[in-house]
């Protein structure tokens, strides 16, 4: 959900104290935490046993005792980092907690590093709209092939493909498996109208926008036949993703879903947001509501030469005004734009922790609990209690979409999420 550059959108003045408050109790936090913390999970006593099919397909059956294995046993045995001797997370001592983990994601410079060639393709949909998708390897450099094991990525608030978080994970899924990668094709969807994508109708999308998801994975399943396909969210597309996973159910085309720093619960998340910390109040509340603000504020053109929810008085007022939060813009701009009686009907809706339930296909799930965004009380740990697909796994530090820690072999400083996404989604391939 955070994106670079839209902390800059905060006043100076909040930058420079949360810098401050960050610097002032780095050395005390960095003592206290000096070794590294462990990974904690919830999941059902009844974990799906997983069989395999013809096609390589992760599926359940109704027969228990012929099981190959079970989701947890395989995330036990699978994922050194999750779970085992050496899982954790160990954030680098210069960003002690969450806040600056996360201020750190829109304030370092990665345009050096994670280098990803994309070749762009653009879909039109049913109702006229259009969805830029990017593919890499290109076809250019590697043509479509059968048995593919495609992945695909949706991003965060306003982001897209080049974001660092996305080209973190890419840069490893994509490499080869003799170079310690998995060999993926992978194919990111960016949501309407980010990442330079044009806008061909008075529409965007919204953080439970799971009906623009399903003609990018029918283009997949047309332009990949016979191909396994994997799903990755990060922050805002991690909870439009579990959703589509929860409404498609048995229907599902994906093998499995793993989401990052999922909001889960958008009613809970909104009350976080406006009415939790100082920085909540101070920054994170207009950074984000901002974010969407300019998101608009690029195509208002297309809203103004359309007919559209959006009276060009109220787009008027929703751009005049100094700083707008996140919501205050669902409440003006959101709910009305897609059909929701106002801001609380539109989080209510679009929450992928109500979609649990419907769940059938192998779904692991990564929140930090010092998340500034999403905070802990919107975890789903009941609901992911009761279903036999999902795993949740907590760490105690990350921020949102941060969890950097420094590689104990080369001592650059790298995302700890990449290894535990790899070793989920090799273990989901590799079950034969």
């Amino acid at each position: 959900m955070w994106i670079r550059g839209g902390f800059l959108e905060a006043s100076a003045f909040a930058i420079s104290v949360a810098i401050l408050l960050v610097s002032g109790y780095s050395w005390i936090l960095h003592r206290s935490r000096s070794r590294r913390d462990a990974v904690k999970l919830f999941h059902s006593s009844v974990p799906a046993p997983l069989h395999v099919h013809g096609n390589p397909v992760v599926s359940a059956d109704q027969s228990v005792g012929d099981a190959d294995s079970n989701l947890v046993d395989l995330v036990r045995t699978k994922c050194t980092t999750l779970c085992g001797p050496h899982a954790g997370f160990k954030g680098v001592w210069w960003l002690p907690g969450g806040h600056a983990q996360t201020m750190y994601c829109s304030l370092g410079d990665f345009s050096k590093v994670d280098h990803i060639n994309y070749e762009r393709k653009l879909l039109q949909i049913k109702d006229g709209g259009t969805i830029a998708v990017d593919v890499t390897p290109p076809f250019t450099c590697q043509p479509a092939q059968s048995n593919e094991h495609i992945l695909f990525v949706t991003h965060g608030l306003t982001g897209g493909s080049h974001e660092s978080y996305v080209r973190a994970a890419l840069k490893t899924l994509t490499r080869s498996r003799a170079s310690g990668g998995l060999g993926l094709r992978t194919v990111v969807m960016n949501f309407r109208g980010c990442n330079e994508s044009p806008v061909t109708t008075p529409r965007l999308y919204h953080a439970g926008s799971s009906d623009d998801v399903r003609p990018v994975v029918l283009w997949i399943c047309r332009t990949f036949p016979s191909c396994q396909i994997l799903g990755l969210g990060f922050s805002l597309g991690a909870n439009i993703l579990t959703k589509y996973a929860g409404e498609e159910g048995d229907s599902c085309p994906l093998s499995c879903v793993v989401g990052l720093a999922n909001v889960w619960d958008f009613v809970k998340g909104s009350s976080h947001i406006e009415r939790g910390t100082f920085a909540n109040r101070l920054i994170y509340r207009n950074v984000l509501g901002n974010a969407l603000r300019a998101l608009l504020q690029l195509h208002k053109n297309v809203f103004l030469s359309s007919k559209s929810p959006l009276s060009p008085s109220l787009l008027r007022t929703v751009f005049r005004k100094y700083t707008i939060s996140l919501r205050e813009y669902d409440e003006l701009v959101t709910a009305p734009l897609y059909g929701f009686a106002n801001a609380d009907d539109y989080y209510r809706s679009i929450s992928s922790s109500a979609f649990i339930s419907g769940i059938r296909i192998p779904c692991l799930s990564i929140n930090s609990l010092d998340d500034p965004i999403v905070g802990t009380r919107n975890l789903p740990v009941s609901q992911v209690s009761k279903s036999p697909w999902m795993l949740l796994a907590t760490t105690r530090g990350g921020g949102h979409m941060g969890w950097f820690e420094r590689d104990p072999i080369s001592g650059e400083l790298r995302r700890w999420y990449v290894e535990p996404v790899r070793e989920f989604i090799a273990a989901i391939i590799d079950v034969r």
